[in-house]
């Protein structure tokens, strides 16, 4: 079995607002903690539903993801976040799954490799609470939306007027036909650790 370690959700925001925006870059030398970016005016709040149905705003060290997940061919993983604009401007906003960290391993061949490289994502974007916990049925549903590799943007945008929400309901799996070739032997674990990434655009008049 593979273990994956996805341990803290970093979030970088950020907001494109053309030539001229005024730009704050907040940066850290600690290794557990990310950077975050804001431009300009924006005020992008992003939580995650916990187990008990409760909101948890997200920052740079809040974990979304299941630490204790044993990843292997098959494994899906599913999480539910918030899109909040409690700010004046309207933005379009994009997600993505960012890799801030790895430890690479031997597979079963004796090739090295890395965990990453055999994850996929996606993502639903709904209206409301119940509509986004309904998007994902099953297990089916999960799976079929969930094709994009890491890094890369979804194409399931939303746009955000001050004052309203949007809910996301997230995947992250390893599909069933990577198979050996990212099953470890020896004495290191494969391990990497997942941020999520939310860009928003300002929408022009």
């Amino acid at each position: 079995r593979i273990a994956l370690a996805l341990s803290l959700c970093a979030l970088l925001i950020w907001a494109i607002l053309g030539t001229g925006a005024s730009l704050a870059w907040f940066t850290d030398t600690s290794p557990e903690i990310n950077n975050i970016f804001h431009f300009g005016e924006f005020d992008l709040v992003v939580s995650h539903r916990l187990t008990d149905g409760k909101w948890q705003e997200v920052d740079s060290q809040t974990k979304i993801f299941d630490e204790e997940a044993l990843y292997e061919p098959g494994y899906v993983q599913v999480v539910y976040l918030k899109v909040e604009n409690k700010g004046t401007l309207p933005f379009e906003f994009y997600t993505a799954v960012n890799v801030n960290g790895c430890i690479e391993a031997t597979n079963v061949f004796g090739q090295k490799f890395m965990l990453q490289d055999y994850l996929k994502f996606g993502l639903t974007t709904a209206n409301t609470e119940d509509e986004m916990k309904n998007s994902i049925p099953n297990r089916e549903k999960a799976v079929e939306i969930s094709d994009m590799p890491l890094h890369n943007y979804s194409t399931d945008t939303a746009i955000l007027s001050p004052g309203e929400t949007k809910y996301i309901a997230l995947i992250v799996r390893m599909p069933e036909e990577v198979g050996n070739v990212a099953n470890y032997r020896g004495d290191t674990i494969p391990k990497v650790e997942l941020g999520i990434i939310v860009k928003a655009d300002q929408i022009q008049d």
